[in-house]
């Protein structure tokens, strides 16, 4: 029986490890697995002037192409691996692009995703389509696993509006919100820390730049020293050390904005103020004590 446990046990956390069991809604594609499913949606569809419009849904799905912008955005980059040895892959790449755009006009969409993305085929580094990567979240998609967490936690609708006009600072319940959407996101951990990567990429920053990844870790790591308690910690995090392009608190942020404004609170509530708050009934949070 004992032996059959272990391998329950050993089972379990293998899968683990290969199938990432942390607990997020984060996505992952491959290009190649990308291509196959935009073969199923365009199978049956026919353009005008029969173009194959595949490389523009695969950008389109892992989110780094937009008609309306007509060149891909700088998160491309997580699917190639340039050579170190290779110092004017981005020179040769932006040159690609510039003269890709002045040729092709912008509303030939699909024309114009295989032109500009094959500037980075050609010239960026290796392209790996096998590889998973993460894939960024769309604001609908913050707004609703905001809401995920709001229900979850039980957050009073006036706590949303209190840390929108003061401050999330003043609000433990707001830094456990903040935490509870990085999680869900699977941009964070309490054991691991923040994905430097993935925020990143979600953010459109430059995960490439070394002074941000050791001004960052640097700062993560002396607050993880301190005796903070877990949603702090997860705030301070975002405030003080992931900043400059990679801007986690706002997103956040923008999903409470456009979550508050569809929420219709009743005229008898008010806006909860910092310090002295009273939690409405059916909160996980205690009743923080009046100051003084």
């Amino acid at each position: 029986m004992k032996l059959i446990l272990a391998v329950f046990a050993f089972a379990a956390i293998f899968g683990c490890i290969r199938a990432d069991c942390r607990h997020h809604n984060a996505i992952f594609k491959s290009v190649l697995a990308t291509d196959h499913e935009c073969s199923i949606y365009l199978r049956e569809q026919t353009t005008c002037d029969g173009e194959d419009c595949t490389v523009r849904c695969r950008g389109l799905l892992t989110r780094y192409w937009n008609d309306s912008v007509g060149v891909p955005s700088a998160t491309i980059n997580r699917f190639y691996r340039p050579s170190v040895l290779d110092l004017g892959y981005s020179e040769r790449t932006g040159c690609c692009l510039r003269e890709v755009i002045a040729r092709v006009p912008q509303r030939a969409v699909c024309r114009r995703a295989d032109a500009t993305i094959g500037c980075f085929n050609q010239h960026y580094g290796h392209f790996r389509v096998k590889s998973p990567k993460f894939v960024p979240f769309t604001d609908l998609q913050h707004q609703q696993i905001l809401r995920e967490c709001i229900d979850v936690l039980r957050i009073p609708h006036t706590i949303i509006a209190g840390y929108l006009k003061h401050g999330i600072e003043h609000y433990p319940e707001a830094q456990c919100l903040l935490r509870c959407f990085l999680i869900r996101e699977g941009l964070y951990t309490d054991a691991g820390g923040p994905d430097l990567y993935r925020m990143s990429v979600q953010c459109e920053g430059n995960y490439s730049d070394e002074q941000f990844r050791k001004k960052a870790s640097k700062c993560i790591g002396k607050l993880q020293q301190q005796c903070l308690d877990k949603c702090e910690l997860a705030f301070r995090i975002c405030d003080e050390c992931v900043t400059g392009e990679v801007q986690l608190l706002s997103v956040f942020v923008g999903a409470s904005k456009s979550t508050s404004n569809s929420i219709t609170v009743s005229p008898s509530r008010t806006v909860i103020l910092p310090p002295t708050v009273n939690v409405e009934a059916g909160s996980v949070f205690a009743p923080r004590p009046a100051a003084g």
